[in-house]
Formats: structure tokens, C-alpha cells, sequence
């Protein structure tokens, strides 16, 4: 299976399983098919290492220690075993110097990667990615100036080819959240008018002002699960 454009490595779900055998998180991530198989990869993470290393040194020097020696601030795990597109742009930028005009790094920060512009030579980059095992590894090894390369990957190695669930992404365990949410409240609300519509006759000949009054209460409610809507929409899906 190819993936184009890998734009993050993330060993976050690798360093969790391996935490619940008891297997060093380094040591999880240097026996990972990516790591053994793909140049690139390693690299790259070798390159994530340092910088993380220097991380700590500054977390360590401008926060110091508690009273039992430990450190007060250290990098979060998604610092520690996440490389995003941001973390590989500055990779590139430093191995390949790399550099894009202010503008286009303006565009980036609202528009996402620039994926012609930091893949100058993404024609070796593609014939790389039909590359596996040694053979992978030594073709991205000479794929030139590519950012986010193209990473062939046999289907056997992979367990799970998706990220748009709340577990892998933050974005996604909102909007879940969100919609499930206002989706519950939609519900309750149509229930209740439902109910006042099919059963509000015997209320009305009984006690007309008791239902207009629990009719106008259940109209509310509605108005503001649709001006919770009026929000939520752009937010989730036009943003």
C-alpha cells in the first residue's frame, strides 16, 4: 500500500502498546518496520531525537526541578513520539535547505502544507515509494530534496490504514463529541413535540393553558438546539 505525501510519523499508539507489555518506548520505536525499513523515516526521527533533546535541556532550565529532583515541566507524549507536518517542514528545511518565501509559509499556516513546493524533487521521491524492504531504504536514501515523501508500505505491516476516529485525532474526538451531542438534544427535543402532537389533545380539552404553556417551553428548546446548530456547523465542517 502507497501512501503519497507523509506528512506526520506518529509512534504515539506504538509507545502505548508497548507501555502495557512492559517494552521500552525507544526500543518499540528502533524495532518498528519504518524505522528498520525506510531511510527517510529514520532520519527524520533521528533528527526528531535531538530536537527533543534540546527540548528538555530549555523545559529543564527555565522551569527547574521539584523538591524531589524531578523535573517540573517535561515534553507531552505527542512532543515526545509525534513528528507533524510542521516538525518534517523544518527537517527539510534544515537537511535539504529548503527555504519557501514569507508568503508561502503565510499560506501553510491557514491552507496546510505545500506539498510542490517542499517536494522539489518528487519525481525520485515516487519511484522510492514502489521500493520495499533494503531496496525502499536505499531509494529514499537518493530521493533528493522531498519533504513529504511517498512511502510504500506492504500490507502485511499494516493493522490500521485510518485516522478519522476520536482515539487518532483531536479534531475528529471533538466533532464526534460535539455532534453526538447536539444529535442527542435533537432527539429529546423531537421526542417532546411528538409527544405534545400526538398526545396534547387530551391536554388541550383538559387543560388548554397548562399544554400552550408546555408547548411554548418545548418551542424553546428546539430554537435553542438550532441556534446551537447555527454555530456548531461552520465551526466543524466549514472551518
Amino acid at each position: 500500500m502507497v501512501f503519497h505525501y507523509v506528512d506526520a510519523i506518529d509512534f504515539q499508539h506504538l509507545v502505548m502498546i508497548a507501555a502495557k507489555k512492559g517494552i521500552d518506548p525507544d526500543t518499540a520505536i528502533e524495532n518498528s518496520w519504518l524505522i528498520k525499513n525506510d531511510a527517510f523515516a529514520k532520519e527524520a526521527w533521528e533528527w526528531h531525537k535531538v530536537k527533543v533533546a534540546a527540548l528538555k535541556e530549555r523545559l529543564l532550565k527555565d522551569y527547574g526541578v521539584d523538591k524531589n529532583g524531578n523535573p517540573k515541566r517535561v515534553p507531552t507524549h505527542k512532543e515526545l513520539y509525534r513528528l507533524g507536518w510542521k516538525d518534517l517542514a523544518k527537517y527539510g528545511e534544515e537537511k535539504h535547505k529548503l527555504q519557501l518565501s514569507g508568503v508561502d509559509k503565510i499560506k501553510e499556516e491557514f491552507l496546510g502544507p505545500n506539498y510542490a513546493a517542499r517536494n522539489p524533487d518528487e519525481k525520485k521521491g515516487e519511484a522510492a515509494a514502489h521500493g520495499e524492504g533494503e531496496h525502499g531504504a536505499e531509494a529514499h536514501a537518493e530521493h533528493g530534496r522531498v519533504t513529504f515523501p511517498h512511502l510504500s508500505v506492504p500490507r502485511e505491516e499494516i493493522g490500521f490504514a485510518a485516522k478519522f476516529t476520536p482515539a487518532w485525532n483531536t479534531y475528529y474526538a471533538i466533532y464526534f463529541t460535539m455532534t453526538g451531542l447536539h444529535g442527542l438534544h435533537v432527539i429529546g427535543g423531537a421526542l417532546v413535540l411528538a409527544y405534545y402532537l400526538f398526545f396534547g389533545r387530551k391536554m388541550y380539552e383538559t387543560n388548554p393553558e397548562w399544554l400552550a404553556n408546555r408547548v411554548e417551553v418545548g418551542g424553546l428548546f428546539w430554537h435553542f438546539v438550532d441556534l446551537v446548530w447555527i454555530f456548531v456547523f461552520p465551526i466543524l465542517y466549514l472551518m
